[in-house]
């Protein structure tokens, strides 16, 4: 359905060593951009997938604002790479928005975290269906 988002950062390093951190976890990794002021990511490992991920500022040259009611979700295999999205996002400069576990709201197989990014955009890690039976927790601390 989709080929790319673009969000708006007004910090561009910043931006990038927060989505490196998230992305790194999740195995997608930085491909080449078309412009210096224009960063995506992808899956290295699928060439043939055809979304990527982008950051830039704002073509308008107007502050990068944050979308109210706009999310983006990531798909993890498992609850570990869920809570390893949510730690690294927070170590690189982002905010918590729900640490990871289970929603009611959406049934006890929806494992998910969320956070902020440094420009504030809300993101979503999902793992589902979770089971939590085959679930193991690995404190990295």
């Amino acid at each position: 359905m989709l080929t790319y988002i673009t969000i708006g950062t007004n910090d561009l390093q910043r931006s990038v060593d927060f989505y490196d951190a998230i992305f790194n976890v999740l195995g997608y990794s930085r491909q080449p951009a078309w412009t210096e002021d224009w960063v995506m990511w992808g899956n290295k490992n699928n060439p043939d997938e055809m979304f990527n991920f982008c950051i830039c500022p704002p073509f308008d040259q107007q502050p990068a604002t944050a979308g109210n009611g706009t999310m983006f979700a990531f798909r993890a295999d498992n609850a570990e790479l869920v809570r390893r999205f949510h730690t690294a996002g927070l170590l690189a400069g982002g905010k918590n928005e729900g640490a990871p576990g289970t929603r009611t709201a959406y049934g006890p197989d929806f494992y998910v975290a969320y956070l902020r990014d440094p420009d504030g955009h809300k993101l979503a890690c999902v793992c589902h269906p979770y089971s939590p039976e085959a679930d193991t927790f690995v404190d990295e601390e």
